[in-house]
């Protein structure tokens, strides 16, 4: 007799003895003294009136979060922002397949609507949350996504918007562009994470959104924009000796009817460091993607990437082919201007 938890499950499960067969039930809380009760209260042949509700289910979700140092934030923007007002007072085995349509119906509507991508996000933790406590659900489909966006700032376009942009932002974006760094963990440097003699910036755990410390190194360039920086608060990027919070409006007037987003900073600093030759497992490292998924979406081709790549094709048949005018007498005049 006693409680347990299961293998990556922070919900407590009791186990006892009742008519001489073993019991073995899950108690939907991951409060252990609450656990306890419903163990006593088991053993004691006392019921409680009512079931579990899917409130209670989602707050075992943010107990496994905290427990397993997930992004806590981002499920409890979720849940107490869409998932705990729309399900949290109803039973959890009562919940059927059209209220969860509804969710979905009701979501995607309105002035307030959530993208397809928001709505599965919702739905992923309305799942876990079910399976967590091993509760039967209905049946949850996911919503079709719109697929990744494919932006990339290139080289030559870059410099450009860099020399539109406000002197106090230029810093910040050439080290987003470099790096393929989150702009909140460009934005949000300190002093003390710039390592002067090995030319690298130190990210400390918890700093970035991942949590995990890593060390990015910057170029010659970005060394010498370092320096030209005023040490005005213990941020590094500042602006009239405050903190600098956000770039958005000097980066709009930038980029004028191009429409790019300062996220293409990060997928374009990815791409650019795989163009350059930097070990996929290194370039992860450096901006910070934990999963290859991930990674993949933002080393999209662009349209010069595949221009290059017919190129390259071509130059190798122009090299290897050899050619007789008498087996095809058109191509005659585009190899004599093209061998």
């Amino acid at each position: 007799m006693g409680l347990y938890r299961r293998p990556d499950s922070s919900i407590w499960w009791v186990s006892y003895t009742k008519g001489g067969k073993q019991v073995r039930e899950s108690t939907f809380t991951s409060d252990k003294e609450e656990a306890k009760l419903r163990l006593a209260e088991a053993v004691a042949g006392l019921k409680r009136p009512g079931k579990a509700t899917v409130g209670k289910l989602l707050d075992g979700v943010l107990a496994d979060y905290r427990l397993n140092g997930f992004n806590l934030k981002f499920a409890e923007d979720k849940i107490d922002g869409h998932l705990r007002p729309w399900f949290g007072e109803m039973l959890a085995e009562t919940v059927t397949k059209q209220d969860v349509q509804d969710f979905i119906n009701t979501k995607s509507q309105g002035e307030k609507s959530l993208s397809n991508a928001s709505i599965n996000r919702c739905l992923a933790l309305l799942k876990r949350a079910f399976n967590l406590a091993e509760i039967p659900h209905p049946t949850i489909t996911m919503l079709k996504e719109a697929p990744p966006r494919s932006g990339f700032v290139e080289k030559e376009k870059f410099w450009v918007i860099f020399n539109r942009l406000p002197e106090h932002q230029r810093a910040p974006v050439l080290f987003a562009y470099e790096s393929g760094a989150r702009i909140q963990e460009v934005l949000n440097l300190r002093w003390n994470q710039l390592d002067w003699i090995n030319g690298v910036v130190r990210l400390d755990p918890g700093t970035t959104k991942n949590d995990d410390a890593r060390v990015i190194p910057c170029s010659k360039m970005m060394m010498f924009y370092f320096k030209r920086l005023p040490h005005a608060s213990e941020y590094v990027f500042t602006f009239k000796g405050k903190h600098l919070r956000s770039i958005r409006t000097g980066w709009l007037k930038a980029v004028g009817k191009s429409k790019l987003l300062v996220h293409d900073l990060r997928r374009s600093g990815v791409r650019n460091l795989i163009r350059a030759g930097v070990p996929e497992r290194v370039a992860m490292q450096i901006s910070g993607h934990k999963t290859r998924s991930v990674f993949d979406r933002y080393n999209i081709v662009s349209e010069n990437d595949l221009t290059n790549a017919m190129r390259s094709l071509e130059k190798y048949h122009l090299d290897t082919i050899e050619y007789n005018p008498e087996t095809v007498p058109e191509l005659a005049e585009f190899f004599e201007h093209n061998k």
